[in-house]
């Protein structure tokens, strides 16, 4: 395992709906730089943890802990505070504006008159967009952009707000494969200088290549790194 401190831990969580057991003693680590594939059949608890993860579900058992401290996620709005992001398969954005508004969307930087400073938004968005080597500009109309692209601003937008944990529930569901291929590029650009952290949920075992470290609910003792032989 990484020799760096975790930044995100699961320890013994456990969720039970009426008359079903979703997750029972789950424990893993997330560490800087480290793209995790959270793998597993269908009703293996994968949905469920995101949502715990993302102030959706409360764990009845167990903790989680961001960078050594046991946090608890009342809401989605404090597990986005903590820096834990998600991204669904459907995107949620402003088709006809730019990528730059769209990352910048809430939180626009602004000049000393109090104005939107828009030399800044677009700099950044591009610096943000270089990280993760999308091949599309700042001033694009979202609505031009491939389904990968939009995920791709969904990443640069995470990354505006300083996330630490980046979690992608079932991101190539709806991809070709060479949109997977240009998603898959990203990711990787992602994890090369941390903070970035990726979880990838169903769909995504398909396409294993990119990630170091592979989690099986369905034996969740079990933890293989690096890759997979495929």
């Amino acid at each position: 395992m990484a020799a760096s401190p975790s930044i995100l831990s699961l320890q013994s969580v456990s969720k039970t709906f009426p008359g079903v057991r979703a997750l029972a003693d789950v424990s893993f680590d997330l560490y800087p730089g480290q793209v995790t594939a959270l793998i597993g059949e269908n009703g293996a608890g994968k949905s469920t943890i995101v949502k715990i993860l993302t102030g959706i579900y409360t764990p009845d058992e167990g903790r989680v802990s961001v960078e050594g401290r046991v946090c608890n996620f009342p809401s989605p709005r404090d597990s986005w505070r903590a820096g834990i992001v998600a991204i669904h398969q459907e995107t949620v954005m402003f088709d006809e504006l730019t990528v730059a508004e769209n990352i910048f969307t809430g939180h626009m930087p602004v000049n000393g008159l109090g104005l939107i400073d828009w030399n800044t938004v677009n700099q950044k968005s591009a610096d943000l967009l270089k990280r993760i080597d999308a091949d599309f500009a700042p001033d694009m109309k979202v609505k031009q952009l491939s389904v990968a692209q939009k995920h791709m601003v969904e990443i640069a937008r995470a990354l505006s707000h300083e996330a630490r944990v980046i979690i992608m529930d079932e991101p190539t569901a709806a991809l070709t494969p060479s949109e997977v291929a240009a998603l898959n590029a990203a990711v990787d650009a992602l994890a090369l200088p941390p903070p970035g952290t990726d979880i990838m949920s169903q769909r995504y075992y398909g396409h294993l290549p990119t990630a170091q470290c592979f989690r099986d609910l369905l034996d969740h003792p079990a933890v293989w790194e690096p890759m997979l032989e495929m």
